[in-house]
């Protein structure tokens, strides 16, 4: 279970590259949500959730947000086997058996944090057949924030121990959550952040 320590890593450096031509950013309110245009989101029929027994948590973590951690957790599986989303949940405890397609996690942002990150960029080359694009032809700097109070989900498919882990699909509800929240507001967050799911389902498929 510790291999999906590189996931939660690489969520905070590697999210909403707004410049993008090959991602999609929706943006309404505090409620932004990012989903990578190249993904195939009709293969995915399953999930699982990272919880805090598959990570060593930060020692500075207090039984609060711990509690808050499981109440999010509750929240996005509800939301993702919900229509739009419409998946199938499988229990984390049984994903070494029965791999998810994708996993989800959240985060809560305690400070803030900023910094800048590189992503695709494309761009049109010349080539023995004439013009192409290519979706990744150069890396632009994109300059990402996380502001106090912001609830980060990201969802990505399981990591490959050969290669960076993948966010294709990420919500951010900025400096509106903190531990200890009304619990109706955070789950208003949540169900609007999966109402942008790529590929919508209603009714869901029966089991």
């Amino acid at each position: 279970m510790h291999r999906l320590l590189p996931f939660l890593l690489f969520i905070a450096s590697s999210l909403f590259a707004l410049s993008c031509a090959s991602n999609t950013v929706v943006q309404t309110g505090e409620i932004q949500v990012y989903s990578d245009e190249n993904f195939d989101f009709t293969t995915v029929k399953t999930f699982s959730v990272v919880t805090q027994d598959m990570v060593d948590p930060p020692p500075d973590v207090s039984d609060e947000q711990r509690v808050f951690n499981q109440m999010v957790n509750g929240l996005i599986i509800k939301a993702m086997q919900a229509e739009p989303v419409c998946l199938e949940y499988i229990e984390p405890d049984q994903t070494g058996e029965n791999p998810p397609d994708v996993w989800a996690a959240n985060g809560l942002g305690q400070s803030t944090e900023s910094g800048w990150v590189y992503q695709c960029c494309g761009g049109w080359w010349w080539g023995f057949w004439g013009w192409y694009w290519d979706p990744c032809a150069t890396l632009c700097p994109v300059y990402v924030e996380h502001d106090v109070g912001s609830l980060l989900i990201p969802v990505g498919p399981p990591p490959d121990s050969d290669a960076d882990p993948e966010v294709v699909f990420a919500g951010l509800a900025r400096t509106i959550l903190a531990a200890g929240s009304d619990p109706s507001k955070i789950s208003a967050a949540v169900e609007a952040i999966f109402q942008q799911w790529p590929y919508k389902q209603s009714p869901c498929p029966a089991p």
